[in-house]
Formats: C-alpha cells, structure tokens, sequence
C-alpha cells in the first residue's frame, strides 16, 4: 500500500472513532431531553389540568351551597365559565393519557361530573336531598382528582428514576467507548507506525546497499530514525544521479563532437529535418550544396539553393511530402569539380511509428557514373570492334555454303546452324551499338510461335563438338511431342546457348551438362544443369547484374555481360529467370515462359 494511503487510512480509522463517541454521546443526551421532555410535557400537564378541574369544582360547590340560596350580583356568569373550564380540563387529560391507571380514572371522573353538572345549571334550586348529593358527588370526584394526581406524580418519580438509570448507563457507555477508542487508537498507532515505518527503513537498506555493495548491514547509520535514514539515501542517490548525468552530459557533448566531424568528413550531403521539415543539422557538404552557412532553424521551403538544386528538391518542399522517395540526381560543382549527387530522403520514425523527423541524404555517386560512363564507352567500342570482322564471317559462312551444296545432311546442317548464329550474332552486336549509352539495353524482341525444343536443339547443337573435346556429357531437349512458345527464333535461343555456354565452361571433363524442356501448367520451363564448380551463396544475388563477372583471374574472357542481358530478353518476353547452386556440387537455371494454349506435351532429354 502507498505511504499516502497508510497515512490517510491512520488518520480516517481514529477519526471513525471519534464520531462513534459523538455519536453515541448525543444519542444519550438526545434520549434524557426526551425523558425530561415526557415528564414536563405529559405528566406535569395531566398534574396541571387535574388542580384546574380541582378548583372549578370547589368554585361550583360553593356556589350551589351557598347560603343565600341565590346568585350574587355580578356571578350570573360564572358557573358557565367554570363548567367549561371544568370540561375544558377534562378534556384536554382525556387526549394526554400516558400511564396504564389514567383511562379507568378518567373515565370515573367523567361519569360523576355527568351526575354532578346538572346541579350547577343556572335556575336550579337546590333542596336539602340535592345539597347531600352535590357534597357526595364533590367528594368523589375530588378523590378521583388526587388519584390522577397520584398516578401522574407517581410517573414523574418513576420517569425520574429511569433517566438517573439511562445517564449513568449513557455515562459507563460513553466512557467505555472512549476506553475503547483511546486502546484503538494506541493499538493502531503502534501498526501504522510500524506498517508505515518498515517500508521506509527497507528502502533505505535497499538504497544504502545498491550505492554502497561493498559495505554490509553494519557500516550503516543505526542512529538515525527512519525518515533521517531515508533522507540521507536519497541525498546519496541525488548525488549519484547527478554525478551521472553530468558524466553522460560529458560523453554526450563528446560523441557529438565524434558525430560533427564524421558528418563533415564524409563525402556525401547530410541535412537532419525535424517533422515541420525545418533544418536541425547539416554538415559542410550540404552547406556547399544548399548554399548556406549556418541555415539550422530554416525551414527547408524557405531556403534559396541554385536552380538546379531547387528544381531537384521541389518535391519535398512542396505540401504534400511524399515520404521515403528518390528526388532524382543533380550535377554540382564542389571545389571547381562537378560531381553527381542523388538525393534521397529517410522517413525518421519513434517506436510507436510517429514520424520524428526526416533526414535528406545526397549521395555522391560521381565515380559510379564516371565507371558506367566507362562502360558504355568499352560496350559501345567492343561493339564497334566486332561488327566489322562480324561481317566478314557472315559473307564467309554464306559463300562457303553457296560453294559446298552437295555436302553430307550433318555438314549442311553444321553450315545452315553457323549460318544462322552468324545472323544472330550481327543483330546482337547492332543492338548493343544502339543501346550503348544503357547499361541493360532494351532490346527489340520480333516474336513467332515456334516448336521450342526443336530451335533449341538447332541453337545448342553447334557446343556439341565443344563438349566432347572438353569430356563433358551433353544432353540436348528431346520432344515426346510438340511443345510450342511465342518467342523471338533468334535472340531466345542465345540466352539458352550463352547459359549453356557458361557450364561446359565451368564443369570439368568427366562432368554433365543437361538442358530440359517441360510443360508445367501454363508454363514452359527450360532448365539448364551442370555438376559444374557451383556458385557461392553471396553471389548468387549478383549474377544477373551487370558487369559481374564470376572468373576469376585477369586472363577472364567475359565482361559479365551475358547474364545481365540474358535476363533483360527473358523479362522482354514476360517471363522469369532464376538460379539454384550449391558450391561443387553444380548449378541450375530455370527459364519460364507463358506456353501456348494450343501445344501439348512435355519434352524429355537426347544426347
């Protein structure tokens, strides 16, 4: 329980306390004003009315005795006033009846005043036998009187009595319950303070040991109360707390300083944005962009780079911000040398996912484009070197076939397949000469629906002789029947043929090549597999880039071209290609095509 709950819990149980002794202090005060109240108000005015009847009755005796037999001048009135006097009272103890003997007395009374009254009506004259009742009747009605008297007087003494009783009882109740509110109290006092004190010295021990591990029990303070104890841990604890944060102030300003001279050592542009997209940070590179000296607190929309840095940023300046997005590259001179950046901006984010603020990186990618202008400029001359004798192999290979007609079925095919790779060859290098300036050329596809394990095979066959003299087991697409794509005749097959090329150049004598055409679904799957050396894990992510070569060693005769545009002609043709490998174990490609809904079938292997 908290500290301030057990306070006010200790002081709300005492204060419950006092009310039961209030409380039952004014019941008991409350029940003698009502005792006193009934013996004033009930049996003193029975007492009251009882004399009244007693003298308006001796007033209506006299009166009827008397001696001169006739009313007196001036108390015609009278007897009427004091037989309604006399009624009045009788009355008024008639409707107050609080003891147990009033209703049999009262109704005496009324019964002899009901004998008596006639007597006292005006006119009557009294012989001796009315003077002998009227005395007779008087005296029974006063005995009655003083017996109501008797039985009020009796009441009040009883009354009297019972509230002596119910004091004293009220007295001993009051002074018991405050005995007994004055142990509780002490009883409690004891608890809270223990209950209230226990927590705090075990938060003091807790503290004493936590700043002070090398230090038992005994080096403590034992002088001290509890609360001094705790204040004087606590002090110890403010004291550490401040020494840490000063000394995390001090590693703070140190890291920020790391911080600054990292940011303005490196090459790239780093401005730090908070969520209104006002400058925080930025290092001397950005300021050299953004042309500013100082420029924190700035928002960036109101900044005023050069043109061509303006028009890059537009897009983040402008409401509503598109977040995590390229803003395009920008050429700008940094110490009379230009270089490229591209910009890019970082959506900062807390743990809940609000955006904190944004940080704009300009990333200096001068030498990457200075290395693809590099190798554009090699492509575009590669290009250029080999059309030329290109050419003069295919006026070769087509006047070797106008001379040599009559040659064997397998040497005329040898020549009509040279003849058709001489043709394939030429478009390619004309392509790359048009897509020189592109580091994955575009190239235009003209697409027929063909048998393509048949072309396959008629691409594939002119490696056959090569296998054979490297001891390596070819096998070549065999059809169980017709299995038809829509592909380009010409450019497909040079994808298959240069992967194809690519394992019997890294399997070794003895090993398999094997490439396979299959039907599976509405797809046409050709896979190629070697058990060749295998391609490590890490680049297989990388193979299809381009200029990746895996050779290794400066006598390498690829410039990891063939792969990137392998892959650029297979997504021309909507399809998909991927890699599979285990390090000496071999690798498999697999090229999947759309098949055309009319073929049927699936295609097996042939050496």
């Amino acid at each position: 329980m908290p500290l301030r709950n057990k306070l006010l819990l200790s002081m709300t149980i005492p204060a419950l306390l006092l009310v039961l002794v209030a409380v039952v202090g004014i019941s008991s005060l409350r029940h003698l004003e009502q005792a006193a109240g009934r013996i004033l108000s009930n049996n003193y005015q029975s007492i009251q009315e009882a004399r009244t009847m007693e003298r308006s009755l001796r007033r209506l005796e006299l009166l009827a005795l008397s001696v001169h037999g006739a009313t007196e001048a001036g108390t015609e009135a009278e007897p009427e006033s004091l037989r309604e006097s006399f009624e009045e009272a009788l009355a008024l103890c008639e409707s107050n009846i609080t003891e147990e003997g009033e209703p049999r007395v009262l109704r005496e009374i009324r019964d002899g005043w009901g004998r008596l009254e006639p007597a006292f009506l005006p006119g009557t004259a009294l012989g001796a036998e009315a003077g002998t009742l009227v005395r007779r009747e008087s005296e029974f009605l006063y005995g009655k009187l003083e017996e109501l008297v008797a039985l009020n007087e009796e009441a009040m003494v009883s009354y009297e009595r019972d509230t002596v009783r119910v004091g004293r009882l009220m007295v001993g109740g009051v002074t018991g319950v405050g005995l007994l509110a004055l142990v509780a109290l002490g009883g409690f006092a004891v608890v809270s303070a223990r209950r209230i004190s226990t927590p705090v010295i075990e938060v003091a021990d807790r503290l004493h040991r936590a700043l002070n591990p090398e230090v038992n029990e005994a080096g403590q303070s034992k002088g001290l109360d509890e609360i001094e104890r705790l204040r004087s841990e606590v002090n110890a604890l403010l004291q550490r707390l401040a020494h840490y944060e000063a000394e995390q102030t001090r590693k703070l300003g140190h890291l920020q300083e790391r911080l600054a001279l990292v940011m303005n050592k490196v090459l790239e542009g780093l401005v730090l944005l908070d969520e209104e997209r006002r400058i925080v940070a930025l290092n001397r590179v950005a300021k050299t962009i953004l042309q500013l000296d100082n420029g924190e607190g700035l928002k960036l929309s109101a900044i005023e780079p050069g043109r061509d840095v303006r028009k890059v940023l537009e897009p983040m300046m402008a409401d509503p911000f598109q977040e995590e997005r390229d803003l395009g590259e920008l050429r700008h001179e940094v110490g009379s040398v230009e270089r490229v950046y591209r910009p890019r901006v970082v959506t900062l984010t807390s743990g809940e996912g609000n955006v904190e603020g944004y940080l704009l990186l300009f990333w200096d990618v001068t030498e990457q484009r200075r290395l693809e202008e590099s190798q554009r400029r090699f492509i575009a001359m590669l290009s250029h070197q080999l059309k030329t004798p290109m050419t003069s192999l295919s006026m070769s290979v087509n006047l070797l076939g106008e001379r040599l007609r009559e040659l064997e079925p397998a040497e005329a095919e040898l020549i009509s397949i040279a003849t058709e790779s001489c043709k394939a060859l030429s478009g390619l290098i004309s392509e790359l000469i048009d897509a020189a300036r592109d580091v994955a050329p575009g190239l235009t596809l003209h697409p027929r629906r063909v048998d393509i394990v048949r072309l396959l095979r008629s691409a594939l066959h002119p490696l056959v002789p090569q296998a054979q003299e490297q001891g390596i087991d070819l096998v070549l697409p065999g059809s169980k029947g017709p299995l038809s794509a829509v592909v380009d005749p010409v450019k497909f097959p040079w994808v298959v043929t240069n992967i194809t090329g690519n394992a019997l150049r890294h399997t070794g004598h003895g090993g398999r090549v094997e490439v396979q055409v299959e039907r599976m679904g509405e797809a046409v799957q050709v896979s190629v597999t070697d058990t060749g050396a295998g391609i490590a894990p890490e680049d297989l992510t990388r193979i299809f880039r381009p200029y990746v070569s895996l050779d290794s060693g400066t006598s390498s005769e690829t410039h990891g071209l063939g792969l990137a545009v392998a892959k650029e002609i297979v997504e021309a043709h909507h399809g998909s290609i991927e890699a599979e490998s285990e390090p000496a174990k071999g690798t498999t490609f697999r090229i999947r095509l759309l098949a055309d809904p009319g073929s049927a079938g699936s295609a097996g292997t042939e050496r």
